[in-house]
């Protein structure tokens, strides 16, 4: 195990550099959009991307987790050609799969009571989010080959091409559907570079067996329902609230949620990376199991509290800079996202593990149970209250789902966290958040990165990282 867990955390530093990067880069583009298009016109971009999005997952339905469980467990990358049939039938169902599902959303979105910004922002977008798609199976496959360095220059390129797009579009004020634009520009250009690097792995091609078709359905289809319900709860706020609320509002609500979107990418690339490995040792070592689960537990821990502390210290100053004043109430709209945002950062580990512990049909009803209540609350809640109402439902939602699903992982493993890490974390965040508040004079980007400092610090302090740990992490000490 040393040799693959020096592969793990290297690939995982190389994986967290490249998210940083391309989160900062992210936030600049986001900033620039913001300042550009003002509340009204975000609001239309937002309301055309949560409209897309849930067509998105019907168009991947749970595909990207299946393959990354078919890459953990499989031997088959001892036989080139059978990890070319195997990624090529994969590849071939999600193009088409996503060729329909966001050409069906296009055609919808013109017949919805929208502006006609929205509409056309609905289908300038889906070929965004269609090469997006191809661009998410490519990096299963680096992921599997531990080259993950590759996905970082091609996400960091793409960033930068998007950036330096929206930046020439804005001098020459060429207006909204430019701005879209760019991301279609930007994602293609993604795809591009990750195809053809991926030639000194596998032959990808169209291919057509659709006997491992009809296998891949039968594993897929619990997940994909229980990812689409997922996402129906995730995305619904903003596209009800786009009903009952004038634009600007589903901008405010949009901005807020975009800064958070932005930092969920970091657990989904983390248990990307160790969902095989967990996938393995369940069958192999319950032992081992717990410790990477527990390991695993403790790292998202280590990343949600510090933003959760740090959005209710900091919400309004983080959206006035990037947004302006403008956007303010934006970030008293982050303070309540992101407690959603740090149950949902844990969380995530509890819904990826009912796929490793293949119990995905079991929890269908827990995914029906909490869409039901989160669209019966939205509805209500929405009308009365607008985005504060979407806000707190959020929170409400996603705090359900964690307990039913920690509860259900419990009953299934009889594994429970261990709640040290947890403990010093939180009174790290904790003392971070009184710093925070004390010199909210500060520049706010100073204050951030102070945040950071003092956070990690007394984590130290406190033994909840050690000098080998951090040696380890970084390759140097791997026992």
């Amino acid at each position: 195990m040393t040799e693959l867990r020096k592969k793990v955390f290297r690939h995982l530093l190389i994986q967290t550099t490249g998210r940083v990067i391309f989160v900062l880069l992210s936030l600049l583009i986001v900033s620039l959009m913001m300042r550009y298009l003002g509340p009204e016109k975000y609001g239309f971009y937002s309301i055309a991307i949560a409209f897309l999005q849930v067509f998105g997952i019907v168009a991947d339905f749970g595909l990207y987790t299946v393959t990354l469980q078919y890459l953990g467990i499989s031997d088959s990358f001892k036989d080139k050609r059978k990890v070319d049939d195997l990624m090529s039938n994969l590849f071939t169902m999600r193009f088409f799969l996503a060729l329909i599902f966001y050409g069906l959303a296009a055609s919808i979105g013109l017949f919805f009571p929208y502006p006609l910004m929205v509409k056309i922002g609905i289908l300038i977008l889906s070929a965004s989010l269609f090469f997006s798609t191809l661009i998410q199976h490519l990096s299963s496959l680096y992921q599997k080959m531990f080259a993950t360095e590759e996905i970082f220059k091609a996400e960091v390129l793409g960033r930068i091409v998007l950036l330096c797009l929206i930046l020439i579009f804005v001098f020459f004020n060429l207006g909204f559907y430019f701005i879209l634009l760019t991301f279609v520009i930007a994602n293609f250009i993604n795809f591009l570079l990750l195809y053809s690097l991926s030639a000194r792995f596998i032959k990808l091609r169209f291919a057509f067996d659709f006997s491992f078709w009809q296998e891949v359905f039968a594993k897929v289809w619990p997940v994909g329902l229980a990812i689409a319900l997922n996402v129906v709860y995730f995305k619904a706020d903003t596209l009800i609230l786009s009903f009952y609320a004038p634009a600007s509002a589903v901008g405010f609500y949009g901005a807020a949620y975009r800064i958070f979107e932005c930092l969920i990418t970091f657990p989904i690339v983390f248990l990307s990376l160790v969902l095989p490995l967990l996938a393995t040792t369940f069958i192999s070592s319950k032992e081992k199991f717990g410790e990477i689960f527990q390991k695993s537990f403790d790292f998202l821990v280590m990343i949600a509290l510090p933003f959760v502390f740090g959005s209710l210290a900091l919400g309004p100053g983080i959206l006035e800079f990037f947004g302006g004043q403008d956007f303010r109430v934006a970030g008293e709209i982050l303070k309540v996202i992101a407690l959603a945002a740090g149950i949902l950062f844990v969380g995530e580990l509890f819904k990826q593990l009912m796929i490793v512990l293949n119990q995905q049909k079991k929890v269908l009803p827990f995914y029906f149970l909490t869409t039901i209540v989160s669209l019966i609350g939205y509805f209500i809640l929405i009308p009365l209250y607008s985005y504060w109402g979407a806000a707190w439902m959020t929170v409400g939602v996603e705090s359900l789902m964690f307990v039913f699903l920690l509860t259900y992982f419990k009953k299934q493993t009889g594994i429970l966290p261990k709640m040290n890490f947890f403990l010093k974390s939180l009174f790290s965040s904790c003392l971070m958040f009184l710093f925070l508040i004390f010199f909210n004079k500060i520049n706010i980007l100073a204050l951030v990165g102070l945040g950071i400092l003092i956070y990690f610090f007394l984590l130290f302090l406190l033994k909840g990282i050690s000098k080998e740990e951090i040696k380890e992490m970084i390759g140097q000490n791997v026992k």
